[in-house]
């Protein structure tokens, strides 16, 4: 190639210039643009453009090429085309591809030279050609001579090229590293090649660098190509790359991207280009992790010696360096990217499925580069290269088992993300902000670093949430769960601190910069190690425990598909689920015998059992009040409902939201096991009814919230019946008995005469917070009292309009929290679900048992009833005392004797008042058991058990329990 002319001339004169915008918007993806104009040779025809990709990746006859210079150049068929000399004459002029679908910006063009279209298939043919050429020029390579190169590969193959065309005899030094492929491609020229130990230190005298320098010093007609050093190297890049890309793209080229291992192409291409550009056209070198090239330039231009910028080995070919070379010049790199193994070989898969180039791994690397700086351009050209082709590489990066034994498997953790981070955070905090656009998006704005950021978690939580050593049962499962805090409960200056030491402080501040995955990551480990473990089989506080596997599968598919259910059309599968579940659920309320059909119901699940028995009163009252929903509460009767003082405090909520007042929700005495007593509901109602109210609603309860007392639902039925009221029934936490036939008939004995029903999945079925069910008989009863109609959802004339259930509800957006449900029940059927329910209800009875053969160290407060078990702690200071009184009538072991505290002297009970709040404390600082405590019915405070599920407890872990109580208790 001679020199070419001043950038100014060539900008003025350019020939080959690229098609206007709005033509190349319609270029093919893949396409290749034609090469630069070829200097003639006297007598020569011009040279035809070799290759008709386009052609053939649309698999068509002949398409129009998208020609660059004069329209008589169009490519002619191969069989026309004039003889062109010797293999030299190919090297250069290579074609542009147009891989802008790659891009993640739409007004972003990505064009790559396609140097491996050069005659020994990479682009180290031009520095070849041009280095021998000058050497011959200047006397410095004689006939006879042995030239002698060290390289990665692609090099030695263009070296043993042009030496066979010259007459030369060659020897081209690798190491191991380099690909079968490329040492037979070097050997077959008729060379010699000798292969080097890898991963050498840079100064070891048997480096494959170095062994150059050593023959060369040895024999005197061995002329040194010394590719590392050689100042002819950046110039015939200069001569040629960079002229080639400025003509082919008529100066639009606005970014350079390429990779350094010499550093000759980033150098010579760069220069020409900054020339020609007066400075426009800005370069990015992509480095890979294990390169000292990106801790050089960061730093003070020397390679570090330890650390994470140090020398280090990798796996991508004839790309970064471990020393830094004489032939790079940093003078025009605007802007260094590092990237992965995994990166540069997953975009050379990406290239060949979609694209249809096979590029070899510094072609992968240097397009992903180009990529990722696509996203950062609002508009622009990006010109890369593809050094060489994937033929050279079919036996390591194009082969499965390669890729998998060196930890690079598709879908597979990147084996260098550790390192990468730290080479990261040895840079710039926006290693892209000199050649972009615009500022950085949040790591995880792009959606491969989101995904990789879901696996992780989803990795995490699973392993949180499956608990496995708490849940194996027998002695070592035992022993886990005496070991594992229920929770590591810290103070809030001391939470706070802990978010700040990882990076992701626990305030939002002004100018919140976005943290990455990894802190993410921290942040949310964080989150679960200083959070209540309700997986812990020792969570026996709240009435809900750790979600069940399949039920918590079926929350992330709901946060995954994130849809509304109020209309079919947007939620067909998750309308269907709740339907089913919903059916499911009234027939176990309302005791339908196998096989017999679903009976007519009405039902939503809601956010919560609070709003289910809203729901509740709501319609009742439009039951009772029809006018109500229009004409508001003004106007009409004072309404009045009625539940019982054990009652969940969601009535009296439920009161106040709705308008009828908390006044005129009553509560109704209950007897000492906290059951509502029908003869003082029966007399609450005609107290209201002589005072001029319209009594509307009576709340019973299925397992209060702390005796766990279920209402006599038959009773209170015949009560309603006389005054004509609505029976709702709480069974919140109660409803685990529907699922045992046996539970049932000892638990809900005339609970299918009730009007409505509130039923928890999250409760006692253990599905994720939330997942709340309210059933009604009244068919339509839902969409009555609370349709709206609304026209741009509800349409009338619409497909499958009568599917919708969203003017059911009184929200618009409402969660498919019926699905994980649907998913749970098909994992289990009905026989575990009554399994399950069944040891939660006697194991509680075992732990009563226990209780009352203590001794007087525990004490049951209250008759056992669902799976609740209150009970005092008596230290032993006060054993003595407390058994001068009675606090049973009859046998304390009787588990039927109700409690009866009249004869206790009041400072023993005040003491006792205190025990519970104290060992309570002592048993958090310990992270042992999580149960409540609290004072009922006037009693001291006594500790609260429940067993919502009761996975993984046992009649022994239990026992060990009250054991670790009693040593926590001694000194009280």
């Amino acid at each position: 190639h001679p020199p070419p002319p001043p950038p100014a001339a060539m900008r003025s004169t350019a020939t080959g210039a690229l098609p206007s915008r709005s033509r190349s918007a319609a270029a093919t993806r893949g396409r290749v643009h034609a090469r630069a104009q070829r200097p003639r040779r006297p007598g020569t025809a011009p040279l035809a453009r070799r290759l008709r990709v386009a052609a053939i990746l649309e698999n068509t006859a002949a398409p129009e090429l998208d020609v660059v210079g004069d329209v008589a150049e169009v490519a002619q068929p191969v069989a026309q085309q004039p003889a062109t000399g010797r293999a030299n004459m190919l090297i250069g002029n290579t074609p542009l591809i147009d891989l802008s679908a790659l891009a993640k910006t739409s007004g972003v063009r990505i064009l790559a030279k396609a140097e491996f279209m050069n005659p020994s298939g990479s682009i180290k043919d031009r520095i070849a050609l041009h280095i021998l050429s000058k050497a011959e020029r200047e006397g410095r390579l004689r006939p006879g001579d042995t030239v002698v190169a060290s390289t990665s590969g692609n090099t030695g193959s263009a070296i043993a090229m042009v030496c066979a065309l010259r007459g030369y005899k060659y020897i081209v030094i690798t190491n191991a590293k380099c690909s079968e492929e490329k040492r037979e491609s070097m050997r077959a020229y008729g060379g010699e090649v000798i292969v080097a130990e890898e991963n050498l230190p840079a100064d070891h005298p048997e480096h494959y660098v170095n062994l150059e320098a050593t023959l060369c010093e040895r024999n005197t007609r061995y002329f040194g190509v010394d590719q590392y050093e050689n100042a002819d190297n950046p110039d015939a890049y200069y001569n040629t790359l960079g002229p080639e890309i400025w003509e082919q793209t008529s100066g639009e080229v606005t970014h350079f991207v390429a990779g350094g291992s010499t550093g000759g192409t980033m150098s010579g291409t760069s220069r020409f280009l900054k020339e020609a550009s007066e400075g426009r056209v800005q370069t990015l070198m992509p480095d890979p992790v294990g390169s000292v090239l990106w801790g050089a330039y960061h730093g003070d231009g020397t390679p570090a010696e330890e650390g994470a910028l140090a020398a280090m080995k990798y796996k991508v070919e004839g790309v970064g360096k471990d020393s830094v070379p004489g032939a790079l010049s940093f003078e025009n790199v605007d802007a260094m990217l590092s990237v992965t193994d995994k990166e540069a070989f997953d975009m050379c898969r990406r290239l060949s499925e979609t694209e249809g180039v096979l590029a070899g791994g510094s072609g992968g690397l240097n397009v992903h580069a180009a990529v990722e700086l696509s996203e950062r351009l609002d508009k622009g050209t990006i010109v890369t290269v593809l050094p060489d082709s994937g033929v050279k590489y079919l036996s390591k990066i194009f082969n499965s088992s390669w890729r998998d034994q060196n930890g690079l498997k598709d879908g597979a953790e990147d084996p260098q993300e550790n390192l990468q981070k730290a080479r990261i955070d040895a840079g710039p905090e926006d290693a892209l902000a000199a050649v972009a656009d615009h500022p950085q998006k949040p790591p995880l704005a792009n959606r491969e670093e989101a995904g990789r950021f879901l696996q992780a978690a989803v990795t995490m939580f699973s392993e949180y949430a499956t608990a496995r050593e708490l849940h194996q049962g027998g002695p070592a499962g035992a022993k886990a769960i005496a070991d594992q805090p229920v929770i590591k409960l810290r103070s809030p200056e001391q939470i706070c601190g802990e978010f700040a030491r990882v990076g992701v402080p626990m305030a939002i501040g002004d100018n919140e910069e976005a943290a990455g995955r990894e802190e993410l990551l921290e942040a949310c480990q964080l989150t679960l190690d200083l959070s209540m473990q309700t997986n812990h089989p020792l969570f026996m506080n709240q009435l809900y425990a750790g979600p069940d596997p399949v039920g918590l599968v079926g929350e992330w598919l709901v946060a995954a598909a994130n849809s509304n259910v109020h209309t079919y059309e947007v939620a067909p599968v998750f309308t269907l689920a709740e339907r089913e579940a919903l059916a499911k659920m009234a027939r176990m309320w309302m005791a339908v015998p196998e096989g017999g059909e679903t009976p007519t119901h009405d039902g939503l699940f809601v956010p919560g059992g609070s709003m289910a028995n809203m729901y509740g009163i709501l319609l009742a009252r439009h039951a009772a009040d029809p006018e109500v929903r229009e004409r508001g509460l003004a106007g009409g009767p004072r309404m009045v409902g009625f539940c019982s003082d054990e009652a969940h405090y969601s009535f009296l909520k439920g009161a106040a939201t709705t308008g009828l007042g908390r006044q005129n929700m009553v509560a109704v005495a209950t007897d000492d096991d906290g059951v509502m007593i029908p003869e003082a509901l029966d007399a609450a109602i005609e107290e209201a009814k002589a005072a001029g109210a319209k009594p509307f609603f009576v709340g019973a309860t299925a397992g209060t919230t702390v005796l766990g007392a279920y209402d006599n639902f038959t009773a209170v039925r015949k009560v309603c019946d006389r005054h004509g009221v609505w029976m709702h029934v709480d069974a919140a936490w109660g409803s685990g008995a529907f699922l045992s036939p046996r539970l049932r008939a000892q638990y809900l004995a005339g609970v299918e005469s009730a009007d409505s029903i509130t039923w928890n999945p999250h409760k006692q079925m253990n599905m994720p917070l939330t997942c709340s069910a309210f059933l009604t008989k009244k068919e339509g009863a839902l969409r009555e009292a609370n349709a709206s109609s609304a026209a741009y959802l509800f349409q009338p004339d619409k497909l499958y309009t009568e599917m919708d259930l969203g003017d059911r509800s009184i929200q618009c957006g409402r969660r498919a929290d019926a699905f994980k449900l649907w998913l749970a029940w098909k994992s289990k059927g009905d026989k575990q679900w009554a399994a399950e329910s069944e040891h939660a209800y006697d194991l509680a009875a075992t732990f009563e048992r226990r209780i009352r053969a203590s001794e007087r160290r525990f004490v049951m407060a209250a008759r056992r009833s669902c799976t609740n078990v209150c009970f005092w702690y008596v230290p032993p200071r006060l054993r003595p005392q407390l058994a001068l009184h009675a606090l049973l009538d009859g046998d304390e072991m009787d588990p039927e004797g109700p409690v009866d505290i009249s004869g206790v002297p009041k400072p023993l009970l005040d003491e006792l008042q205190g025990v519970a709040p104290k060992l309570k404390a002592r048993m958090q600082e310990t992270g042992d058991a999580m149960i409540g405590f609290q004072q009922n019915k006037g009693l001291p405070n006594f500790f609260r058990c429940v067993f919502a599920g009761a996975k993984g407890l046992d009649e022994t872990v239990l026992e060990e329990l009250l054991e670790r109580m009693d040593v926590l208790g001694q000194d009280l």
